[in-house]
């Protein structure tokens, strides 16, 4: 549900809030913080979805981290599979436990952009009637860039509840900045947290020890192959996920086509046919074209899908590109401008693009975990809480070479 929300600018940082009802009035973060007094209703979805509330996998992971907390300061780590909420879960605990500031970690620019979204707005969580009426929305900082100085990042933090930065920018602070956010923010939250080297996980650990830390993964493994740190206090089997109907069926394709200078066509061919039936059917799907290198993204942007599928108006987003060509290229995207994307393994990870149903897998996985959690975007039923909103099937295509 859109909402109305005004920007507070703070150097090249700024702060949101979303300001419906109550005459539009921007709050202090004080009193947005005493609004959280009325506790959120920790209702379940029934089967039937005929009741509205949080999914079962949001529940458990709310009280298991209430539990920890009443015993531990220690860092936790939630395992949740993709697609099964993990934002709202991260709001519904902030609201829930009564975070004054919390700090939140994610790997990308377009990660941050989408959490203080979400965050701001609560995310579905209004849409399944768990919001009490009096409750103010959250002051949500974005970290953009390092503020000039202290008094810069003092005042995003004085006019905040909920600050957002990216790992990279947060590994630029110096140590002045760095005890300005262990001063006044009382929790930390890393989303996407297998993304985080080990040793970049340590330095954290070590200067934000005295907050409490939390920690939101769909694997306990590390990109790196380690294990991530942290006790894991809640893990949601995948299969489970499956059986309660939070992903839709996923059609798996394999093009047998040994020919190398033909099978990227050929695996072009048939997720694009794939996406002229489903538009065909009045279906809002985007198909994403995977690559393992800029090189092989750029080759595919240019001779196969730019070149042979030009009415579909394909984009491509690559690290390095630009962040306002980025986000141009996303817009097309979530305006259905344009119908292929094509990138590389980064950008899907974390990236809210529900209408993405359609995966054209040019180029395999080294590992069946990132395979699965990769396919896993593609057979949400909703991205959020609630049913879905048809049933279809997602496609997956493979070359075989």
């Amino acid at each position: 549900m859109s909402m109305p929300s005004t920007r507070n600018k703070i150097g090249r940082n700024y702060v949101l809030q979303n300001i419906s009802g109550d005459a539009g009035n921007w709050h202090l973060p004080d009193t947005i913080f005493r609004s959280w007094d009325k506790p959120i209703s920790l209702i379940a979805e029934d089967d039937s979805k005929s009741v509205k509330g949080f999914r079962s996998v949001q529940l458990g992971a709310i009280y298991a981290i209430k539990s920890h907390w009443t015993v531990s300061a220690l860092p936790a780590t939630v395992v949740m599979p993709t697609g099964t909420g993990k934002t709202e879960t991260m709001i519904a605990t902030i609201l829930s436990e009564r975070c004054e500031k919390t700090l939140i970690m994610v790997p990308t620019v377009l990660l941050r952009d989408q959490t203080v979204k979400k965050c701001a707005s609560l995310g579905v969580l209004n849409d399944v009637g768990v919001i009490p009426a009096k409750l103010l929305y959250p002051a949500v900082g974005c970290l953009r860039k390092k503020p000039a100085d202290s008094n810069e990042l003092e005042e995003i933090i004085k006019e905040s509840n909920i600050i957002v930065i990216t790992v990279a920018l947060l590994k630029n602070f110096d140590d002045k900045y760095m005890a300005l956010l262990i001063k006044n923010c009382s929790t930390l939250i890393i989303d996407e947290a297998h993304h985080i080297a080990a040793n970049t996980w340590s330095e954290i650990k070590n200067k934000f020890s005295k907050m409490r830390c939390l920690q939101f993964t769909a694997t306990p493994y590390r990109n790196d192959g380690k294990k991530i740190d942290g006790k894991i206090i809640y893990n949601f089997p995948l299969g489970l996920a499956q059986r309660q109907n939070y992903f839709q069926p996923i059609s798996f394709v394999p093009i047998h086509e040994f020919d190398g200078d033909k099978s990227d066509l050929a695996v072009a061919q048939y997720a694009v046919n794939a996406l002229d039936e489903d538009i065909k059917n009045r279906y809002s799907h985007v198909l994403l074209v995977r690559a393992k290198s800029k090189e092989r993204a750029n080759f595919l942007f240019e001779k196969i899908y730019k070149q042979q599928y030009a009415k579909h108006n394909p984009v491509l987003i690559l690290s390095g590109m630009g962040e306002r060509n980025k986000k141009e290229s996303l817009k097309k995207i979530e305006t259905l401008e344009s119908r292929i994307l094509v990138c590389v393994d980064m950008f899907g990870e974390g990236i809210d693009i529900p209408n993405l149903k359609i995966a054209a897998i040019h180029d395999k996985y080294k590992s069946l975990p990132i395979t699965l959690q990769f396919v896993g975007r593609f057979a949400r039923s909703k991205a959020g809480l609630g049913d879905c909103k048809r049933q279809c099937k997602c496609h997956s295509f493979r070359q075989l070479k």
